[in-house]
């Protein structure tokens, strides 16, 4: 009989395909939700809330210097690192920020790649990092972390979202040469924290959205030109540390599936089932050549199901797109008013099958 495994432990033996004890799960969750669980628990911190609900996996972030990356003139406005221009906006307990005034394209003309002073790894508070990781090894769970390389992201921010769709077509070199600059920042600052934190660490974790709900953001031509091996460059990165890769991109990504695999992407998140093409019997051809972290409805089953619906669910991710790589979880960060008796069917349907 198999011993019971360690969280660690039962993830690496998920991503490998050999025997485990249990599906790995792993929970997430905005701010508000986790703070709303630790004062229900009565606990003291996150740790405590993902343990209760039998997490086997955290998410651990890096620390950045405030005074690096973020400086705020006033209350509705700050600056990014790169020198963007953000407003913020309030609704009720949440806010967003859009950038208002891009760096690289201000007037939305484009500005040469070397017209900013580009941030380098100082903006890493790598004291903070090394103690953070460090803490989280000792948590016990299996530890996804590093520097969330969000090229695509980025690249909407410094020139604006519109030019840069434009600019695809009109000006290829000019983004092309943008997104690898980009790139190049983020080996850079993943690099030196790498250095010093790998050996906390169980999974590299990065991410940039590329899906909306019912098709890509962009053509698959355009994500293979100019950022499918920008990709490649950060996954080949993390597999020089010795680290399994996990991409989040969230949306109907189904179409660049194989080319995340080309990239050496171990693990894809999430399994957001609630967009096309997305559902676990659409992935399941997929199955044995990229594992799967997500899957369970946050758009749909759990807010709105019974408990009952959100076991269902849980039940099926499982039999159809595992037992083996994959672990289970939300698709989705959950928000705050989820329902605590729909969270606790989820985790308890995990602990309850049998593999």
């Amino acid at each position: 009989m198999l011993h019971a495994l360690t969280s660690p432990e039962r993830v690496k033996r998920s991503l490998s395909g050999g025997d485990l004890d249990r599906i790995p799960c792993y929970f997430r969750a905005h701010r508000q939700l986790w703070d709303r669980q630790r004062a229900e628990l009565n606990v003291r911190d996150d740790y405590s809330v993902a343990r209760h609900f039998g997490s086997d996996a955290f998410h651990h972030t890096l620390s950045l210097r405030e005074d690096a990356v973020r400086k705020s003139p006033s209350a509705d406005t700050y600056y990014d690192m790169f020198g963007n221009r953000f407003r913020v906006t309030r609704s009720g307990w949440d806010s967003d920020a859009r950038v208002d005034v891009p760096v690289l394209a201000p007037d939305g003309e484009l500005l040469a790649l070397d017209a900013i002073r580009w941030p380098d790894a100082s903006v890493l508070d790598m004291d903070r990092c090394v103690q953070g990781a460090a803490a989280a090894r000792e948590s016990g769970f299996a530890i996804y972390g590093g520097v969330w390389a969000s090229i695509f992201t980025r690249a909407r921010e410094l020139v604006g979202e519109e030019t840069l769709l434009v600019s695809m077509y009109e000006e290829p070199a000019y983004v092309e040469g943008l997104v690898a600059r980009i790139t190049d920042f983020f080996l850079e600052i993943n690099g030196a924290y790498l250095d010093r934190c790998r050996e906390y660490l169980d999974v590299y974790y990065f991410g940039t959205d590329f899906g909306t709900q019912r098709a890509l953001f962009i053509s698959p031509e355009h994500f293979r030109a100019f950022f499918k091996p920008q990709l490649k460059r950060v996954a080949d990165q993390a597999k020089q540390y010795g680290l399994p890769v996990m991409f989040h991109t969230c949306g109907c990504v189904a179409e660049i599936i194989d080319d995340l695999i080309d990239c050496g992407i171990d693990i894809l998140d999430p399994v957001q089932v609630s967009a096309h093409h997305m559902a676990p019997d659409d992935l399941v051809r997929f199955k044995g050549r990229i594992a799967f972290n997500g899957g369970v409805s946050t758009q749909t089953t759990l807010p709105f199901g019974t408990p009952e619906d959100v076991r269902a669910e849980t039940f099926h991710l499982i039999r159809t797109l595992g037992p083996d790589r994959l672990i289970v979880a939300p698709d989705q960060d959950m928000i705050g008013d989820l329902s605590t008796a729909n969270i606790t069917a989820l985790f308890d349907a995990v602990r309850a099958y049998k593999v």
